[in-house]
Parts: structure tokens; sequence; C-alpha cells
């Protein structure tokens, strides 16, 4: 028995995100109904993060074992020949069994894109958020101090996470780079809170359009609540752009 990490990329619109539900169309169910096209047989497979409906992937990454010994081009023209046009493989790669996808994640990096044309175009409004409001940037290296680190990030996890749940997490990386029309983000961490990185988002445009004060936002993390922030952007302006691990290189 083999094991393989699948590194997929898909445009989440139309999948009611990455984990298989019942009754619904997601990444995973169509990455196991390829794989079942090709074994004849239910393989299981597990996703090293969790993307919510809507969400887009450019590099997220599968596990799954198969007694099949393919070459790394033929898993990838086989599994796509079976996969859906909205998502598809882009590397497949043979890895140690005892590799875990999701534990042994170093880190995992998200996008998001943010248009504030006045009038988006109908070809980005599938992959960017729009705001048709005034954006002032300069305060924001100010405030990706106050993430990074490890933290307690209640204040910014989604209302249906678990009560029980971890909040403790370490934010690595934050950064912008801010075009004519549009400005994207890149956080990295280890792992993430259900919502968080959206919620996080959402806090940098209060504080862009002044409803919001770096102290009052150092306040929100050093203080955490649930729902201190309710402003939760649209998943569609959301990548899983990248996840690494040791000596696998994706």
């Amino acid at each position: 028995m083999n094991k393989y990490l699948a590194v997929l990329t898909y445009d989440g619109t139309d999948f009611k995100g990455s984990q298989k539900q019942t009754n619904s169309r997601t990444v995973q169910g169509s990455l196991e109904n390829a794989l079942m096209s090709i074994h004849k047989e239910f393989i299981p497979t597990e996703f090293a993060s969790r993307t919510d409906s809507g969400v887009h992937a450019t590099n997220q990454v599968a596990s799954f074992k198969s007694i099949k010994e393919l070459s790394s081009d033929l898993w990838i023209s086989s599994l796509n020949h079976y996969m859906p046009r909205d998502a598809k493989i882009l590397k497949c790669i043979k890895v140690d069994q005892n590799l875990d996808v999701r534990r042994d994640a170093l880190e995992r990096e998200y996008v998001y894109k943010i248009n504030f044309e006045k009038n988006i175009s109908p070809l980005e409004n599938r992959y960017y958020e729009h705001v048709n409001y005034h954006i002032e940037t300069k305060n924001l290296p100010k405030v990706y101090k106050l993430f990074l680190g490890v933290h307690d990030f209640l204040s910014f996890a989604g209302r249906l996470a678990p009560n029980n749940v971890n909040t403790m997490r370490e934010i690595k990386h934050i950064s912008h780079i801010k075009n004519e029309n549009s400005i994207e983000f890149r956080i990295i961490g280890k792992s993430f809170l259900y919502q968080q990185v959206r919620r996080m988002i959402g806090s940098f445009l209060l504080l862009m359009k002044g409803k919001i004060t770096i102290n009052q936002l150092s306040d929100v993390i050093n203080i955490p609540k649930k729902g201190s922030i309710n402003l939760l952007p649209s998943s569609k302006g959301l990548y899983l752009s990248k996840i690494k691990y040791d000596g696998v290189k994706i």
C-alpha cells in the first residue's frame, strides 16, 4: 500500500466547501469520486485544511492510499480525467506512510483579495470581495504587529465554532500589496480557527474605514471575547494559497 499527497487547485464558487457532506457538492467528494473511478472501490482521503463554501484554493493538499504504483504524471492525468472543470490536481507525490497531512503541516498561507473599484468587473466579481468606500492603509503595518505571535483568537472565531475548542493560535506573517484598484492580504500561520482569517480581514476593513481604532483592536486581541469582530467578509475573496511540510516539496 502506497501513500500519496495530491495538490489541488479549485474555484470554490460552486462547492459547498472542501469537506465531504451528504447531498452536497464538495471538493473532497469530487476527489473521492475520481479515485473510485480509477480503483472501482471507495478510497478515503484526508485534506490538510478545511475550506468553507465559496473559498478557493491554489494549493490545497489531500492524502490517499493506493495499491497502485503510478508515476506522478500518470496520477495527475488519470485523476484530472475524472475531476470536474473547477477542481484539478496539480501534483501527486508519493510520501512516507506516517505523514499526517493535517497534523504535520508546518504552515498554512491564505490570501485575501479585495477590489475597491466603483463598479467591479463581472470577470472579477467571483474572485474578489468588493468594497465601494475609501480605505486608508497607512496604519496596517502597526496593526499587523498586534496579531503576530501566539494569542487567544477567540474574538475572531466563527459563531459556530465549538465552545470547547482551543483558541490559541500563532500568526507568523501578515502583509499586503496595494494596487490601483485592489489590495491583496497574505496571512501565514500553523493553523487557524473557523472563519478566523475572514474575521481578521474584517477587522482590517473596520480599521481602514475608520470604524475601529488601533487601541480598540488591541483590546479585542488582549481581552478575547467571542463575537467581538462581527464583520465577516465574503468567502469569494479568500484563497488557500500554500501549505508547508518538512521534507516534502509542495
